[in-house]
Formats: C-alpha cells, sequence, structure tokens
C-alpha cells in the first residue's frame, strides 16, 4: 500500500472486510477488485494514523523551538525530524473514502419491472436506469459519531467506528439497504428517485387524467340523476292521464332511473383499478362509463323533446351528455395516443362526433378484452344505456322503461 500497516494496526484501525461483513455487506466486500479494497483500507487506516502522525511531528517541533522575545528559533534537526515523522502521514483526497460498484451484480432484476401498466410508470424506471448508470452506484464509507470515554455527554469522531452504505453518485443521495442488494424498495426511498416517482408517476399525466376523468363523471352523473329527479317530480304532480297522453302523443318513452346505476358502478370499479395500478383497465372503465352516461343523458333528453318539459332542461341535459362524451374522447386520447376528431356544431355533427368515439372505444375495448376476458362478465352484468345497433357497446345491457312507452328493449 506503499505504507506500513502494521503501524496502523496497532493504532487500532479498522479492517475494511470486517467493517463491511459486519454492515451485512458481504456480498459488496466479495465484488471489490483488489484496488478497490487497498483504496478504502488506506482511507480507514489514515483516520488513526494521520493524527498520531501530526501530533508526533508537532511534539518534535514544540520540543526544538525556543523563544526569545518576539523571536522564535526552531532547532533545524527538530524540522529534519519533523519532516521525517510526517513521511508516515497517509494523504488521502476527498473521494478515497468512496468507490463505484458494478451495478450489474448489485441491482435486483426486478427493481425497475413496472408493477402496473402504468405507462408513465414505465418510462420512468427507464430514466431510473439511465440515471444509474450515468452517475454510478458507489459504496461509500461514513464517519460514525460515538460517547466521549472522557465525558459521554459528548459525541466524538474517534477514526474507528464507521457506517456503510450506498449512494447514487459518489457524493449523491443515500440508497437505503442493509445488505447492499438495491431492490425496488431501496430504489424508491432513496430520495432523488422517490421524490421523482411521486410527481412522474403516482401524479403523472395518466393518473392525472384518469383522476379527472372520474372527478367530472361522478359529478355529471350526480346532475344527471339530479335532472332526472325532476323530471319524476313533474310527472308526479301533473294531473292523472296528462303524462300518458303526452308520451303516447309525443311519441315519448320516460327512462328509468336505473339508467344511472351502471356507468356510476363503473366509475366505481375504475376507481379501484386506479388504486391497484391497472390503469389501463380503469381507462377502458372510465370510456365505457362515459359513454354510457352521454347515451343516458341523450336518452333523457329524447324524452323531454317529445313533451312540453321546457328547452332549459333539455339544455342542461344535453350539457352532460357533451362533458361526458367528451370525457370519453380525452379518455380514448390517452389510451390510444391519438386525438379524435368529432365534428361539432349541428346535431348531425354531433351525432358524427359519438360514433366516432364509439367506433375507437370499441377497438380499445377489443384490445383490452382480449387480455383480460374475465372484464367482459363484469361489463355484462352492469346495465348499461346502449349505444347504435351493431357496435360493441350497444350489445351491453339495457334498463326498463319506467313510462307509458315501450322502454329500452327496443333498441
Amino acid at each position: 500500500m506503499g505504507y506500513d500497516r502494521k503501524r496502523a494496526i496497532d493504532l487500532g484501525a479498522i479492517n475494511l472486510g470486517d467493517l463491511l461483513t459486519a454492515a451485512g455487506y458481504s456480498s459488496i466486500l466479495a465484488q471489490l477488485t483488489a484496488t478497490q479494497r487497498n483504496q478504502l483500507q488506506r482511507y480507514l487506516d489514515a483516520q488513526v494514523v494521520d493524527p498520531a502522525v501530526r501530533n508526533a511531528a508537532n511534539a518534535i517541533l514544540r520540543k526544538g523551538t525556543k523563544y526569545y522575545g518576539q523571536l522564535v528559533y526552531t532547532d533545524p534537526e527538530a524540522r529534519r525530524k519533523a519532516d521525517k515523522t510526517m513521511r508516515e502521514f497517509i494523504p488521502v483526497d476527498q473521494l478515497d473514502d468512496t468507490v463505484r460498484i458494478d451495478l450489474s451484480k448489485a441491482l435486483d432484476p426486478k427493481a425497475l419491472a413496472p408493477t402496473t401498466d402504468n405507462p408513465d410508470e414505465a418510462a420512468y424506471l427507464e430514466t431510473v436506469r439511465k440515471l444509474l448508470d450515468q452517475r454510478g452506484v458507489w459504496l461509500r464509507l461514513g464517519w460514525k459519531y460515538v460517547h466521549d470515554p472522557d465525558d459521554p455527554s459528548r459525541w466524538i469522531i474517534d477514526g474507528k467506528h464507521f457506517e456503510v452504505f450506498l449512494s447514487l453518485g459518489a457524493r449523491g443521495d443515500a440508497i437505503p439497504t442493509k445488505t447492499g442488494r438495491i431492490d425496488r424498495e431501496a430504489l424508491l426511498a432513496t430520495q432523488l428517485i422517490g421524490a421523482n416517482y411521486y410527481t412522474r408517476v403516482d401524479t403523472g399525466p395518466v393518473q392525472r387524467a384518469l383522476d379527472g376523468q372520474v372527478n367530472t363523471l361522478r359529478s355529471q352523473i350526480e346532475y344527471g340523476m339530479a335532472l332526472h329527479q325532476e323530471m319524476t317530480k313533474i310527472r308526479n304532480d301533473a294531473a292523472i292521464g296528462v303524462v300518458a297522453v303526452s308520451d303516447v302523443l309525443g311519441g315519448a318513452d320516460f327512462p328509468s332511473f336505473n339508467i344511472w346505476e351502471g356507468p356510476n358502478a363503473l366509475v366505481l370499479r375504475a376507481m379501484n383499478m386506479i388504486n391497484a395500478g391497472r390503469t389501463w383497465g380503469a381507462g377502458n372503465m372510465l370510456v365505457v362509463a362515459a359513454i354510457s352516461v352521454r347515451n343516458a343523458a341523450d336518452l333523457l333528453n329524447t324524452y323531454i323533446d317529445k313533451t312540453t318539459s321546457g328547452a332549459a332542461r333539455s339544455v342542461k341535459v344535453l350539457k352532460v351528455a357533451r362533458t361526458a362524451g367528451k370525457v370519453a374522447e380525452v379518455g380514448l386520447a390517452v389510451m390510444s395516443g391519438a386525438a379524435l376528431v368529432t365534428g361539432a356544431g349541428a346535431a348531425s355533427g354531433v351525432a358524427a362526433g359519438d360514433a366516432a368515439v364509439d367506433a375507437l372505444a370499441e377497438k380499445e375495448l377489443g384490445k383490452y378484452l382480449a387480455r383480460n376476458p374475465d372484464i367482459a362478465g363484469e361489463l355484462n352484468s352492469v346495465k348499461l344505456v346502449p349505444g347504435p345497433r351493431g357496435t360493441v357497446l350497444g350489445n351491453i345491457k339495457g334498463g326498463h322503461s319506467a313510462g307509458a312507452g315501450t322502454g329500452f328493449h327496443k333498441w
């Protein structure tokens, strides 16, 4: 090593192998090269040798120094002896306490494997992989404070007690691991990596989009139910026979209140999927729920248009339909990565837009069901207002009429 280890041992320097083994880092010790071991052992030895050497040299200089008033004289022989003593000093720079380890041997293969189907997670973990390759993972030795044997109330550094840890980069955040093995938990507990996981994944674009869709759909379902209750009250308060005559003359069917139960159930199912990390399934559930809310609102609006219930309520119900339709568009854009051009303005344009949404929804839902066929049973068990004939979503069960008309079975 270029210095006498025997003196370091005599002074109580800690052995690197003993330190790493006691810390639970035997696996890291086994992968260190001879050069790395020598470097770290030299650093540990310096912590006890250097103070002793410095004190000895200073003692020689003090003994050989005379003071004559303001005149200070140091014997040249004392200087030579002090210089000779200082040759045993072990110079260490700021990186002697750390070495870069082989990441492939320390990293758990599952640490960077996504645990959800959220594309934001996969993208972020790939970023983490590149960050680890760029900065490296380093084994570091840090001083540990101990009680002063002469004054137990004081904490001191004695050069014989150290802590062992890994870090992201030579001077970066500590990677908390008790064995030197870096698993997923250790990675996410690393400050930089964990904080960015929260912003890039837990509250990332996909999660924010899903949360926004959930909140919007829940509010629109509640609003649609409130409008539906208004219409129910109007019908109940009408004179006997008036509603039936109005329905028959207008060709209107008053939809059952349970048209809102299906989409609400799907939103709740989507929320559970989000919590479980199944973002792809949650996205599909929310799209189907949004389309069903749109269809339910359209169905209620059709009844209003064919009765004398007033244009104001029609506008409100149509707003629910259009908002739900937009939620479906956004959800499909998130899942497919492509924005929809759905048309706007005239009723025919809106209808064309709905058809485009339904067509893409069927395509995306088909992809999901092909890999998750069990979900088809869940969808079929939920009563939803069906879409146009010939569509997959149109084959989902409908509800029942609550009025004098023919009900949903005519779909």
